[in-house]
């Protein structure tokens, strides 16, 4: 636990975050040009290290400090941010673990395993979609003419990003071909269960699984003046009373998490009648049958409203990422640490998917988590204390030191 500097940690953490940063949040989205700027700015520190750096063809940097045998313990989360969004989401974990090599080399530590440092690409998938892209092509989850053919709304592909970003790296490099035998990842909580709680760690047990669907809700247009109230057939009514009655089904449902993120509606002009809604509906879970069930109360409610309405209503699987359990042995040492710190801990799921969820193919996993302020992330109010981002570096570093053996 010497090694790591805890001021300096912090130093860097601030300065290095205000790259992007304006008066709305962090507009470091994706290969952009302060994304960009932050990735030369930690390419230089690890350089300075001596450390050996790869890229892969993902854009993921991959900073590595020999230990004794060639077997990793790797380090990793993001450092691209939504838009808008705050200075800590994955920022802090990619920060944390610069510290821990940072560290090792300052004092001349040599450790059992070679130590990592990974900074995913494209974690958010603000920019290009899916989230999760740089850790899915690396760990074989998505092929990489899939990856290159994904345009940006401004029509660039993830491919040309890559190539003007100077990231552009090679398919050997990729972490399948060279896996961790751990990966530890150090984020925020994003929710505020630890700080109303009370705890200082949380301790995942793994990422809840996820469903997301699209409904379409299709009635008539017309004219908003003529059209007597009890002769229409508004997709927007529909849509309005599905949201309201599926948020109601998933506060009445334990560990269920119902979200209609995005609506879209046609003609979309103030003087005319909806005549149709297409919106998503995100279901998560912690167990499949909650996530089964919550769907077909979801199409039975979305057939019961459009026949109240005279509406008809298509419904569309988007797509699905089951549950993901980490390594259980790897939940213990992290335990095992907190109790050696005296910290509090909280054993809990996360409701969010992070780069950790695909690192699960390669690696035995384990996530730490610290409290996140009125559980506010994704946006420029998004906070956790410098002291709470020392303890669960001190965490990390403390786990990092008894999975390779050194205590």
């Amino acid at each position: 636990m010497s090694f790591i500097d805890e001021n300096r940690f912090v130093e860097t953490f601030h300065k290095l975050s205000n790259i992007g940063w304006t008066e709305e949040g962090a507009m470091r989205v994706a290969l952009n040009e302060y994304d960009i700027q932050v990735r030369i700015e930690l390419t230089k520190i690890l350089s300075s290290l001596g450390a050996e750096i790869k890229v892969d063809d993902a854009g993921n940097i991959i900073a590595n400090i020999a230990g004794e045998k060639e077997d990793k313990i790797a380090i990793g989360s993001h450092m691209d941010s939504v838009p808008y969004g705050g200075k800590y989401d994955g920022f802090y974990g990619v920060m944390a673990g610069l510290e821990i090599l940072r560290g090792l080399r300052e004092h001349g530590v040599r450790t059992n395993h070679t130590i990592s440092l990974i900074d995913f690409t494209n974690e958010e998938g603000s920019r290009f979609k899916p989230s999760l892209m740089g850790s899915g092509l690396t760990t074989g989850v998505f092929n990489r003419e899939y990856v290159y053919s994904i345009v940006d709304k401004d029509g660039i592909t993830f491919e040309k990003a890559l190539e003007r970003s100077g990231f552009l790296g090679n398919e050997s490099n990729r972490i399948i071909h060279d896996k961790p035998k751990f990966y530890l990842e150090l984020h925020i909580e994003q929710g505020p269960v630890l700080e109303e709680e009370g705890y200082q760690i949380g301790i995942p047990l793994g990422i809840v699984g996820l469903t997301v669907c699209e409904f379409k809700f299709k009635g008539q247009s017309s004219q908003a003046g003529p059209t007597p109230m009890d002769r229409r057939r508004d997709a927007l009514v529909g849509a309005s009373k599905f949201i309201t009655n599926i948020r109601d089904y998933a506060r009445r449902t334990s560990d269920l998490r119902a979200t209609v993120g995005i609506v879209n509606l046609k003609p979309n002009i103030y003087n005319a009648i909806p005549g149709e809604v297409t919106l998503t509906l995100d279901l998560r879970s912690i167990e499949k049958e909650d996530r089964e069930r919550a769907l077909r109360e979801a199409k039975r409610l979305a057939e019961e409203i459009a026949d109240q309405e005279k509406l008809e209503v298509e419904e569309k699987h988007l797509w699905t990422a089951e549950q993901v359990k980490f390594d259980k042995e790897v939940v213990s040492v992290i335990e095992k640490a907190c109790n050696q710190l005296g910290l509090k801990y909280k054993f809990l799921y996360s409701w969010a998917g992070h780069d950790a969820q695909y690192m699960t193919r390669v690696s035995r996993v384990g996530m730490i988590f610290i409290p996140s302020h009125l559980g506010i992330s994704h946006s420029k109010e998004e906070y956790s204390s410098d002291r709470d981002m020392v303890n669960g570096l001190r965490v990390l570093a403390k786990t990092v030191e008894l999975l390779d053996g050194l205590t």
